[in-house]
């Protein structure tokens, strides 16, 4: 009887640290929602980081297909002003997969479009340096 318990617990044991190993930690961050949360880089559609905003979590080679949350108004050059709240550099491009124009908002900035960038970005990715 007392193999039996022991076995038990082990059984036990085994599947709650599979559970734990298994379980993904919780994102505080939920990408293209209409919010920029912490740990995400947002596109406004207008100056002055504010209205409508297309937020990114993870990269995207094209904005082609998205549009600002509940609405039906395109991302893709589309966009007036931005604001990093991720740790990271995020890269913005006019065009996509990461082509043309080339420019890098570091973790922490706020600001409006250059005339360069200002309804033409089409592509972001994040990393861990600058331009």
């Amino acid at each position: 009887m007392g193999h039996l318990r022991k076995l038990a617990s082990l059984v036990v044991a085994a599947v709650a640290l599979v559970g734990m190993i298994g379980a993904a930690p919780a994102s505080a961050a939920t990408g293209k929602n209409g919010v920029v949360e912490s740990g995400e880089f947002g596109l406004y559609y207008s100056t002055g980081s504010s209205g409508l905003v297309f937020d990114l979590f993870v990269s995207d080679d094209n904005f082609s297909n998205d549009v600002f949350p509940g609405t039906s108004i395109g991302a893709d050059n589309n966009t007036e002003s931005y604001r990093n709240r991720d740790t990271f550099w995020w890269h913005v491009f006019t065009g996509y997969g990461y082509t043309g124009s080339h420019g890098c908002l570091p973790p922490g900035h706020v600001g409006n479009a250059s005339a360069t960038y200002n309804n033409t970005i089409s592509s972001a990715f994040y990393a861990s340096y600058s331009c």
